[in-house]
């Protein structure tokens, strides 16, 4: 009885995960005062660090993540 209540959080929790992987979210970001623009996985650990967005964009598609900008 218990594992039918189980199933289906966890078929909810399996859908919420699908993706995560090859998510990327590009934000800008201030250092000092310049503006950079870092590459963050889906779980928030921040990738990599650009001097401008087309370049994090680019950057995470050639590495086969699906960038969104976050403003």
């Amino acid at each position: 009885m218990q594992l039918q209540k189980t199933a289906p959080q966890l078929e909810e929790l399996m859908m919420a995960m699908v993706g995560l992987e090859t998510m990327a979210y590009i934000k800008p970001v201030l250092l000092g005062d310049l503006m950079q623009y870092a590459v963050f996985a889906a779980d928030g650990t921040q990738l990599a660090l650009f001097d401008n967005h087309e370049t994090a964009y680019y950057n995470a598609v050639k590495h086969n993540l699906s960038p969104t900008s976050i403003h």
